[in-house]
């Protein structure tokens, strides 16, 4: 899921989600089902009209950083390293592939892969199931869940209770659509049948099933974005971290559910508030919500990746009662965005493989200021500034102004050569928040500040969230674009109080703002043993001891060539790690050195031109990775191009 320096994906994800009405599951006390319904819709509809908001901009801003993505990428054939491609099914359209996995049903059956779909043009196609038992000739053989108006991405199969039991997560991406947990039933792959749906609030985006020795079988649920509609629109839709009973597939049953917010008391990593809206973190799209779900230690553990909370693990032993363990950390100047995680385990130690999906390369600015000692306040840079800062330390030094609300000329008379200081007041609660309105533009502050002589500013957002980008008014682009040169533009955040500190001091304030190295997303490493509580939240948090970011645009680079060069999701066989990183392709990782990964192969599919319309480029666009244990053939998802099956060879194949 999510933002891009094309952020394509989720800008439609976020447009159709917006248009689709939540179908809850009844709850003892509720209030009428009609206005409950409509409360939960419009806490979901904001909540992606945010990401929305957020995404899109990085395709449509006006900066020349982001006109790249409407140029073409010079066609390639398929590249390779260490991996032969035996297999490929190019699978109908129109709508995009999603995830995949690999199942191998026994008998005559045999193995069959099975690929999700995502959202535009929102056909409703279901998971596509593929005969791979030749897997030089793979084909094609049923389509399952298909309904108009879903989006089905991800998909789990299990065989309990005699059956082959494949869950998926469905997802609203239209009005038609219906939100949850499909349960089907795959025992003959070409002839899916529906055991049952049942109905969460929210979309499941990503989910798991395990089959615990007490011989229940449990799902295990993101629903991201619930807990916004709770904060703010005053639903009562419980927690997106949900454990449900499907034992009996015929009869799901909810056993628990957790939030964030409401479960927890979490600190945002950066600036150590407790957690209190979902729009709180780090980085350019700071947010806290679930996004994945993955089972281990046969069903007694849950690990919760929660985008800028980091990968949250879980005590699932009594599955009506999950018990928060710990945590991944971030540092201040890091992005955020845990996606998903690969656990592993080696030497006797217990890894997190942390996928941290970050389509925005913009590097992020940490302030440090004379009034607050040397606490660094996490912000983000403003895309749309004609003047951009790139890594590294000591870029920006100065004394502050303070322009207070900043909505008149006068406001800024002696900002010349000044770091200004002003309140900007978030134009997202607008309706949502009672009485909550906005002085004047952001464009009309930044103008004024330039005129004035600023060096360069620094936005205080007013809001009960983390700095996010947000544009001026259309008009002011282009002043702002011919008068602000020059003047770099950072945005902070007024729940960290370091804007009311400058003003207590008085006077001129020594800042100085650093910057991240340009950074698409990467895989980090972390290990359990290293868990301690480190900023007082009563929550032990994991140590990074690595990471693996040594691929071409992946670091160092404001502006990279047409295509996604993140990481999305990672899976390990024996010693090897096999990531789908989107138009890296698949990208073997050599575990010898668990905190170390060396890059030991690649294979990218062929550019494909089917998504022209949607991303603005030619390119491989791999969304999901899965390994056959037994054969160790690698299966990847191409958004466009369909399905791969490639063999590792050499340093790619595992060792064990």
């Amino acid at each position: 899921m999510r933002n891009g320096t094309r952020w394509g994906k989720a800008a439609v994800l976020a447009i159709t989600v917006m248009a689709a009405s939540a179908v809850p599951a009844a709850a003892p006390g509720a209030p009428r089902r009609a206005d409950r319904d409509t409360h939960e819709g419009r806490g979901l509809e904001r909540a992606h009209q945010r990401l929305h908001q957020h995404e899109l901009r990085a395709t449509t801003g006006p900066s020349p950083q982001k006109a790249r993505t409407t140029r073409e990428i010079t066609a390639r054939p398929a590249a390779a390293k260490n991996f032969k491609v035996l297999g490929h099914e190019k699978l109908p359209g129109p709508t995009p592939n999603g995830d995949v996995l690999v199942y191998d049903h026994g008998g005559d059956v045999g193995t069959h892969a099975y690929v999700g779909t995502w959202s535009f043009p929102c056909s409703g196609t279901g998971v596509k199931i593929i005969d791979v038992n030749d897997p030089r000739n793979p084909e094609m053989v049923a389509l399952a869940g298909t309904r108009k108006g879903i989006s089905n991405e991800d998909m789990v199969v299990r065989h309990y209770a005699g059956r082959d039991v494949m869950a998926i997560g469905v997802q609203a991406c239209g009005e038609e659509g219906a939100q949850g947990v499909r349960l089907v039933d795959v025992t003959d792959p070409s002839h899916p049948q529906q055991f049952s749906f049942f109905r969460t609030p929210g979309g499941v985006h990503e989910l798991d099933m395990v089959k615990r020795r007490d011989g229940r079988v449990l799902a295990l649920l993101a629903l991201p974005f619930v807990e916004f509609g709770n904060t703010y629109f005053g639903t009562d839709s419980g927690g997106e971290f949900r454990i449900v009973d499907v034992t009996d597939p015929t009869a799901p049953v909810e056993l628990a559910e957790w939030g964030m917010i409401e479960d927890s008391s979490a600190k945002i990593f950066g600036g150590n508030d407790e957690l209190s809206s979902s729009f709180q973190g780090l980085g350019n799209f700071a947010a806290h919500f679930a996004h994945s779900v993955r089972g281990a230690n046969r069903g007694k553990t849950a690990y919760v990746s929660y985008w800028d909370g980091g990968v949250l693990k879980f005590d699932i032993g009594n599955p009506s009662s999950p018990q928060l363990l710990a945590r991944t950390s971030y540092r201040n100047n890091a992005d955020g965005d845990a996606h998903s995680m690969t656990p592993y385990r080696a030497g006797g130690k217990r890894y997190i493989f942390q996928n941290d999906e970050d389509f925005s390369p913009l590097a992020t600015p940490t302030v440090t200021t004379g009034a607050t000692g040397n606490m660094k306040y996490p912000g983000v840079q403003m895309p749309w500034a004609p003047t951009l800062l790139s890594g590294g330390a000591g870029l920006l030094s100065g004394r502050t102004f303070d322009a207070g609300e900043g909505c008149s000329k006068g406001d800024y008379a002696g900002a010349r050569d000044r770091v200004v200081l002003v309140d900007v007041v978030d134009p997202f609660y607008v309706g949502v928040i009672p009485n909550w309105s906005v002085p004047c533009n952001v464009g009309r502050q930044v103008l004024l500040a330039a005129r004035a002589g600023a060096r360069a500013v620094v936005l205080n957002l007013v809001s009960p969230d983390d700095a996010f980008i947000f544009e001026p008014n259309e008009e002011r682009l282009d002043d702002i674009q011919r008068d602000a040169v020059g003047m770099p533009i950072v945005m902070v955040s007024n729940i960290d109080d370091m804007a009311a500190k400058i003003r207590r001091a008085g006077g001129a304030v020594r800042i100085e703002v650093e910057t991240e190295v340009p950074s698409w997303g990467f895989l980090r490493v972390y290990r359990e043993d290293t868990a301690r509580d480190r900023n007082g939240d009563g929550i032990a948090e994991y140590r990074q001891v690595g990471h693996f970011s040594d691929l071409n645009h992946v670091r160092g680079e404001n502006e990279t060539p047409p295509g996604d060069w993140s990481i999305h999701n990672t899976e390990i066989h024996g010693d090897r790690a096999y990531a789908a990183w989107y138009s890296q392709g698949i990208v073997a990782l050599d575990l010898t050195s668990p905190a170390h990964p060396q890059k030991a192969g690649h294979f990218v599919p062929p550019p494909s031109c089917a998504l022209r319309p949607l991303f603005g480029f030619c390119g491989a666009e791999v969304w999901g990775v899965a390994v056959d244990h037994s054969s160790g053939l690698i299966y990847a998802s191409d958004m466009g191009s369909g399905l791969w099956i490639v063999k590792p060879t050499g340093a790619a194949a595992s060792t064990r």
